[in-house]
């Protein structure tokens, strides 16, 4: 465009709305303004830099500004000389997000599930048949294999295909039914269908885990970060997968109590399959998809100009998987991510057993005792990303973590001396100390890599979470079991004492 006098100067053909043509109707991409300042100097980067033309003959060669009634066929894609205005979402946008964010609360009832698993962990246990080792546990290792194959497998495995086209967005809506899976294959391994059907189950669930909480984790929050309210919307998710896991606590408690464990894993398997049927709706009619990348160009740009993330850290280029895994803030997420679910899952999934080894409490009293500590739990999840639109996100990780170290390093005084409402109030407010540090984590991968960057980083990052969550639970169970006379359980009220 410089080049050729007789056009219009760049400054006003960048001030121009930008439309695109999506089926029958013209749609509004945004209002990007750029002053004359801007136009004389290009911009640094763009998001399609990898041809090596300049930033002049790469807009001239891929961006068509219309003159006329006719809107130009394909927005320009274009990152870099952003005012620092948020873009506005169009009615058909916000209808798009509200759907996204209703399928992705729907969906959380999968990984809800799992977080309110604790009151299974003894009834699986007494599946072991006759003449086999008591170590094998099935209440800890079968969703050990849930959560390990789902994040340390399927979910950089989908996120490659996603990546390089192989599979659509919607397909996410299709997949997460595959979540059923967990439930069922319990339920079949209770009633003696037999005792490997579960891990078979459990693996083939994890396809379902990672769907859903890519479609919450990464699609919806891209969403909300358009328009600069990611926090809003990770206090949705948050508070979503808060209530699901303190309904999933209470009514498998009173299930199992009363039905036993095979007739509660069917009706679980039902509100499981329930619960995805607004996803596979959407995925059929096409509305479950992710913003296009030229909107979160403008958002990250967008952000990065008015001071509301850290725009150098923004990729804004292809990327990269040899860099990544070279870069030093990589590892130390990933570091993190791992420490964060460690000791947060390894206490929450073994929320209702360390009740009943520490203080000889009942099933039930033990059930309502864990739910006491994911109601505050869920509260958290959802107040605390709204506070720290105020708040640094690093101290605030950190200082949730050392306050978290100093509650457990109290535990087994607390136990040998105070009674169990002391033990309560302790794990609660380290529950919330998790809560808070599991769902600030995605904001802070956001805040480092942007929205465009976060399905690329993520799904990188959570295969530490799935470590965690794998090796956690496990470790304080197993160290439960060394400690008892028999290897059975029925040790004494130390038995969690080394775990803590």
């Amino acid at each position: 465009l410089l080049k050729k006098p007789t056009r219009q100067p760049l400054s006003r053909l960048a001030s121009r709305v930008l439309y695109y043509r999506r089926g029958s109707s013209s749609t509004m991409v945004g209002l990007q303004t750029m002053p004359a300042a801007a136009a004389e100097e290009p911009p640094r980067q763009t998001c399609n830099s990898a041809s090596g033309e300049s930033w002049a003959e790469d807009l001239e060669a891929r961006t068509c500004v219309a003159t006329g009634p006719e809107a130009p066929s394909k927005p320009p894609h274009v990152c870099g000389g952003s005012t620092g205005l948020l873009p506005t979402l169009s009615a058909q946008q916000r209808r798009l997000r509200l759907k996204t964010t209703l399928a992705a609360m729907s969906l959380d009832a999968i990984p809800g599930l799992y977080v309110g698993s604790s009151t299974w962990v003894d009834f699986m246990n007494k599946t072991v048949p006759p003449g086999m080792s008591s170590w094998l546990a099935p209440g800890v290792t079968q969703p050990a294999v849930f959560i390990v194959t789902g994040l340390c497998i399927y979910f950089p495995l989908l996120a490659y295909l996603l990546r390089r086209k192989k599979m659509a967005v919607q397909m996410l809506g299709v997949l997460a039914t595959l979540g059923v899976a967990f439930p069922l294959s319990i339920a079949v391994t209770a009633g003696g269908g037999g005792f490997w059907v579960q891990y078979v189950g459990a693996a083939l669930g994890g396809v379902g885990l990672v769907a859903a909480q890519f479609v919450e984790k990464i699609i919806a929050i891209q969403w909300w970060a358009l328009t600069g309210e990611s926090a809003t919307g990770a206090a949705w998710m948050g508070g979503s997968v808060g209530v699901w896991s303190l309904a999933f606590t209470l009514g498998s408690a009173w299930l199992c109590h009363g039905l036993g464990l095979e007739y509660a894993m069917y009706i679980l398997a039902v509100i499981i399959f329930l619960a995805t049927l607004f996803p596979l709706w959407l995925a059929y009619t096409g509305e479950l998809q992710a913003p296009l990348p030229e909107t979160m160009c403008a958002s990250a740009n967008s952000a990065s100009v008015s001071g509301h993330g850290q725009g150098k850290a923004v990729e804004r280029s292809a990327f990269a998987m040899r860099s990544l895994l070279c870069s030093l803030t990589f590892w130390q997420l990933a570091f993190h991510f791992m420490a964060f679910f460690f000791f947060g899952f390894g206490m929450k999934q073994l929320l209702s057993p360390i009740f009943q080894a520490t203080y000889g409490v009942t099933y039930l009293e033990s059930a309502y005792l864990a739910a006491v500590v994911l109601a505050i739990y869920a509260a958290v999840r959802s107040g605390l990303p709204l506070l720290t639109r105020r708040l640094p996100l690093t101290p605030v990780c950190a200082g949730l973590m050392a306050f978290s170290a100093i509650l457990y390093a109290c535990f087994p005084a607390i136990v040998r001396h105070l009674p169990v409402w002391w033990l309560l109030l302790a794990k609660t407010l380290t529950g919330a100390s998790f809560a808070g540090a599991s769902t600030l984590r995605n904001l802070l991968a956001l805040e480092l890599y942007g929205a465009a960057g976060l399905a690329d980083v993520l799904p990188l990052l959570e295969v530490g979470v799935g470590v965690g969550k794998f090796v956690g639970p496990m470790a304080g169970y197993f160290i439960y079991l060394a400690d008892t006379d028999d290897g059975i359980g029925g040790g004494d009220h130390s038995s969690y004492n080394p775990f803590f």
